[in-house]
């Protein structure tokens, strides 16, 4: 309860603060097993790009990133640079689960029509009640 308690106080603080100081964690998972994860995201608007180093768990959102609609939001993990589109700066505000396969994706993700596992992103956006899932096809480049 008291765990909570903490937890409700921490999300009713950084609301408060505005943006300022929204941040956010990128949780990736590479065939089931977590990797270390992004050391710097790039968001993309039409107009300019700007990058956001990762400071601990928490990765630092520029305030004139989060008075747009949406960004592009680019990075590397793993060996891998994932690249994904439009994405709702409100979701911005929680943390992010992302899924990726080389072969083939747990029962829980279902990819559209002749998408390949290796090519797709599986994200869970905690922000909000339901939290918000999402399949991007091509987001997923291995070098």
């Amino acid at each position: 309860m008291l765990c909570f308690a903490a937890a409700v106080c921490i999300f009713a603080s950084s609301v408060k603060l505005g943006a300022q100081n929204a941040c956010f964690a990128v949780h990736v998972r590479l065939n089931g097993h977590q990797v270390t994860g992004p050391q710097m995201l790039t968001f993309k608007s039409k107009d300019w790009e700007k990058a956001a180093p990762a400071e601990g768990d928490c990765i630092r959102v520029p305030p004139s990133v989060l008075e747009l609609k949406s960004v592009d939001v680019s990075f590397v993990v793993s060996g891998n640079s994932l690249s994904l589109s439009a994405i709702p700066t409100a979701l911005l505000t929680g943390p992010w689960d992302i899924d990726l396969a080389d072969r083939h994706f747990g029962r829980d993700v279902v990819l559209p029509k002749h998408a390949h596992a290796k090519n797709v992103c599986a994200v869970v956006f905690h922000v909000g009640e339901p939290e918000t899932a999402a399949t991007f096809t091509g987001c997923r480049t291995p070098f």
